[in-house]
């Protein structure tokens, strides 16, 4: 869980450099941001391609499937596997991710467009708002590992980290609302633990739901759907709705909506009998000793329950 952790916050720190970098442009004229001084950010990211490149090729494999390759038991084409065998999981985890991926975008896509255009933000201050956020992030996501390692339940340790973001969020946007600076630094910054928590916990819950030789396709999988259909989706019909409306109330209500179903998704999720990874069982080295049990049929649901099934947490 604690690793997994880790892996997580690349994202905070990425948002974090990528705010500085706009910080930074934004203090040129509006003529010359627009033209050719956006793409400056983009450019730059060049190098960090190239060492993130680095790192993943000096990335060893995890002991699970490091012990897949030495079997030969690694999957041809594990996309065709991972949506033939684990087609609910894939929908659960989609869902999981939800509020853990478009809270960035409510928080600085969708709220900087909105403070700067329809209330009395200028852009730099805002882009401090949200770099205080983000900073923020960095600071407390790793708590969320912890708390979820000792919380013997996982749907309690989701359930305690998801359930304030109900408040916070709505919060947020009410305090962004009152067009006062500090106020809205401090909404920002408070509605961004709930999600950060849970955020830190999310890649170490879900690679526990799939079994090993299809753990990165699966985990992938929901990241990325999830991003494009409901992350990246965040500003634009928060934006329409905003529109729509004319209030920002319907934008709130959509954010709670998105939290409910990553809380929902996730406690289903948790449930064993949502889960597809398989278990390891004990089996006694002297054969002689001990009288194995009576073979089941191939075919036998129960069978296959019993060694398809995950732990429950």
């Amino acid at each position: 869980m604690l690793y997994g952790a880790f892996a997580e916050q690349s994202s905070p720190v990425g948002n974090t450099l990528s705010t500085l970098s706009f910080l930074a442009i934004s203090q040129l004229p509006d003529a010359a941001f627009v033209s050719w001084g956006w793409r400056l950010p983009f450019l730059f990211s060049a190098a960090l391609v190239i060492l993130g490149l680095f790192v993943r090729l000096k990335v060893a494999e995890s002991p699970a499937m490091a012990n897949l390759i030495k079997k030969k038991e690694v999957v041809k084409v594990p996309l065709t596997e991972v949506l033939r065998t684990q087609p609910m999981l894939i929908v659960l985890g989609i869902g999981a991710c939800t509020i853990g991926l478009s809270a960035t975008y409510f928080k600085s896509t969708f709220a900087l467009s909105w403070a700067t255009s329809s209330l009395d933000f200028d852009r730099s201050s805002f882009l401090t708002i949200i770099l205080v956020a983000n900073i923020t992030q960095v600071v407390v996501q790793p708590f969320g590992a912890l708390v979820a390692t000792r919380m013997k339940s996982w749907s309690r340790a989701v359930t305690v980290m998801l359930l304030p973001e109900l408040v916070l969020m709505p919060l947020m946007f009410i305090l962004i609302g009152t067009e006062n600076y500090g106020l809205a630094m401090v909404g920002v910054a408070v509605a961004t633990i709930p999600h950060c928590l849970y955020y830190a916990a999310l890649a170490g819950m879900l690679a526990s739901r799939f079994p090993a030789r299809l753990r990165y396709t699966g985990i992938s999988l929901c990241y990325q759907l999830c991003g494009t259909l409901l992350g990246g989706t965040t500003p634009i019909i928060g934006q329409f709705l905003l529109n729509r409306t004319g209030s920002i109330t319907a934008v709130i209500a959509y954010a709670a909506l998105q939290v409910v179903l990553t809380l929902g998704c996730m406690l289903h999720a948790a449930c064993c009998s949502c889960s597809s990874a398989p278990t390891t069982t004990n089996r006694p080295r002297n054969r002689s000793s001990h009288r194995a049990p009576p073979p089941s049929p191939p075919d036998s649901p129960s069978l296959r329950a019993r060694t398809e099934r995950g732990p429950c947490r």
